[in-house]
């Protein structure tokens, strides 16, 4: 078998790379290359790894195009060495294709050329599964460390593809090798991706675990590249929650650790992060400063696929200010750009920009062609899905608008159709704040076509989805939406009696609110109202009351609305003990009343004002008095028409006060 050549492994390359290993972890890429830039006339096996090195610091610098053409370089060199040429198989000769193989995936994922990436991943496993490396314990590790790096860059493949299980996969394999190896920085880094990829899943508490714990590690580790990494992500989970202060608070953490790195293409990135969260706020003039800001540091870097990016968000920025001669000299540089790269997501920016400018113009001519660049995106392979879907929303706040004003159905069902793609594209990528988006926004449709039990399946599958993924903010908004449609089944009634037209269901469903608000991406909104308790009843199936509080004794309620509660609540338990997917709230007149149901007990809670936080409390109720030992007295209660103990009856007091009295 071909041993390693000794001068691989001599102190003398060794010790200068191992400082330039160093210098690029923390960022200080210049200082890097100033050594690189002195070594790579060395020649042969010295020349090829100093090269490597240059790889790897050219992509910490973004520069994905040169390190494409770099590493393809060292493969032409690699067979005109002749101490490589005839060492197929070896360790020396496998060793430097599978860390060139390593730096050349990264670029070309940066790149989107995700296919070309994944062949090349595959080859290089394939070269650490035909070696024998067990014969040495040195070579047994260098090599479990690279094919766990090829396995987390597989992973980020797969991920970019919407392959999310088989990325998960791969980035577990890579943690269990970290693991064995006792590799911190292996472990700390594969955690982050497996953060990455249930964010990437909506799994948005997993994924802010797992960063916890890769951020743990890398501070232990004092490693400033990688926890700025880490708080970035972090950065991204707070700002898909809603919760923009945190985000920004990650962010700017970040950004301080970037700025004492010194690396320009991460400083011009985090700058351009702490601009999208005042842009959400919708403090644009903040976020222009931001943008404009990170612009002019990647500029400096050189670093074109996130000058492009930039670019394109200034535009959508200089647009909502009503700034279209500044959106259109942005658009004018990422067009050169276009023009300058062969890259398709900047060719992506590039068009959408333009057809969100046309947009804007709302002359005839350019909005028709606004549609078809619009039309021509969403229909073609998705690259980025986040651009895919900021071109339905933009197409679909179009068609409403010729919705508006000439009612046509052909319109209507072609506003269906781009709602139910955002609806496949959520499910695809589980994509769980689109997907909820998605069932809201069809519940508008669904009262546009007067059906108002679908409208609120809709809504309350909505809320059930944000609710799970964590989205309280987005479950607090549709939960408001569904108090807000309640408050209006009147007039839709009204609507459905005088068999009004498309265009007057339109003008009363809040559908344009929705999609606009949805198309810029802006933070949501809440009311921070709490429900005020009135009244709380338990009914056994056979709607024989078995416990009742009021929760206001100074409150005189007539005898006349607690008559008509019961009679309302009478009436609506056969329907709860038989029909899956009850309504789980009506409104009677101020006040709302909530229904669950935890076989064989109805739950009814009566109370003013928001339905989000009550519906809350009622479930913390019901989950406390399952699990306790008053359960089993509240269904002999149930059976036998007894009534509680005192003791019993002070259980549920202290229960009821500490949920909706105390909280």
């Amino acid at each position: 078998m071909n041993r390693e050549e000794p001068e691989e492994s001599s102190e003398s390359l060794l010790e200068p790379l191992g400082r330039v290993k160093q210098l690029i972890q923390k960022g200080k890429t210049l200082e890097a290359m100033e050594i690189i830039e002195g070594r790579v006339t060395e020649g042969g096996l010295k020349e090829l790894r100093w090269r490597i090195a240059e790889s790897r610091c050219r992509n910490v610098m973004g520069e994905y195009e040169q390190v494409i053409k770099l590493t393809e370089e060292i493969k032409t060199k690699i067979e005109e060495i002749d101490e490589l040429k005839k060492q197929k198989g070896s360790h020396v000769r496998n060793r430097i294709i599978i860390d060139v193989i390593n730096e050349q995936v990264h670029a070309l994922w940066r790149l989107g050329r995700q296919k070309d990436g994944l062949g090349m991943v595959e080859e290089g496993l394939r070269l650490v599964e035909e070696l024998d490396i067990l014969e040495e314990k040195e070579g047994v590790n260098k090599y479990k460390e690279r094919k766990a790096d090829l396995l987390r860059n597989k992973g980020t493949l797969f991920v970019i593809n919407g392959e999310l299980d088989q990325a998960l996969e791969c980035c577990e394999k890579s943690l269990v090798i970290g693991k064995e190896l006792g590799n911190k920085e292996l472990i700390a880094k594969s955690l982050n991706n497996i953060g990455y990829i249930y964010l990437s899943l909506g799994d948005l508490d997993s994924a802010l675990e797992y960063f916890g714990k890769s951020l743990v590690m890398k501070e232990k580790l004092g490693n400033k590249f990688l926890i700025s990494k880490t708080l970035t992500n972090i950065g991204a989970i707070y700002t898909q929650k809603g919760e923009l202060d945190k985000a920004l608070d990650n962010y700017i953490r970040s950004l301080v650790m970037r700025e004492e790195i010194g690396n320009k293409r991460d400083i011009g990135v985090t700058v351009a992060c702490i601009a999208s969260i005042y842009q959400k706020k919708n403090e644009l003039d903040s976020a222009l400063e931001y943008f404009e800001r990170s612009l002019e540091i990647l500029e400096k870097a050189d670093v074109k696929a996130d000058i492009a990016y930039v670019l394109y968000r200034l535009i959508i920025v200089s647009l909502d200010l009503e700034e279209i001669i500044k959106a259109g000299n942005y658009l004018i540089g990422l067009q050169l750009i276009n023009e300058q790269e062969e890259n398709k997501v900047v060719n992506l920016y590039s068009r959408l920009s333009e057809a969100l400018i046309l947009k804007k113009s709302k002359r005839r001519n350019n909005l028709t062609k606004a549609e078809e660049i619009l039309e021509e995106i969403v229909e073609e392979e998705i690259i980025i899905h986040e651009l895919t879907v900021r071109a339905l929303f933009n197409l679909s706040e179009l068609l409403l608008e010729e919705l508006r004003f000439n009612g046509e159905e052909l319109i209507l069902e072609e506003l269906e159709e781009k709602v139910g793609k955002l609806m496949k594209i959520a499910k695809e990528q589980e994509s769980y704040t689109l997907l909820a988006e998605s069932y809201w926004l069809s519940s508008q449709l669904a009262l546009i076509r007067l059906d108002l039990g679908k409208a609120r399946n809709l809504l309350k599958q909505a809320q059930i989805i944000a609710d799970k993924k964590g989205l309280e903010r987005l479950a607090r908004k549709i939960s408001s939406e569904h108090d807000q449609l309640l408050g209006q089944l009147g007039q839709w009634e009204e609507l459905i009696a005088n068999d009004a037209s498309i265009t007057e269901r339109v003008k009363v469903a809040s559908l344009k609110e929705l999609i606009g608000r949805m198309a810029r991406r802006r933070e949501i909104k809440i009311d921070e109202q709490e429900d005020k308790p009135v009244m709380l009843l338990l009914v056994s199936e056979g709607g024989l009351p078995i416990y009742c509080n009021k929760f206001d004794q100074s409150k005189e309620l007539p005898d006349m609305l607690i008559s008509s509660f019961l009679t309302i609540i009478n009436n609506f338990v056969q329907e709860a003990f038989e029909v899956t997917g009850m309504i789980t709230r009506i409104t009677h007149e101020e006040y709302t009343l909530s229904f669950d149901l935890k076989e064989p007990i109805l739950f009814c809670y009566v109370y003013e004002g928001q339905s989000y936080t009550a519906m809350k409390k009622l479930e913390k109720l019901m989950t406390e008095v399952h699990e306790g030992e008053i359960w089993a007295a509240l269904e002999e209660v149930g059976k036998t028409g007894n009534e509680l103990n005192d003791e019993e009856i002070a259980q549920m007091e202290g229960m009821i006060g500490e949920i909706f009295i105390t909280s």
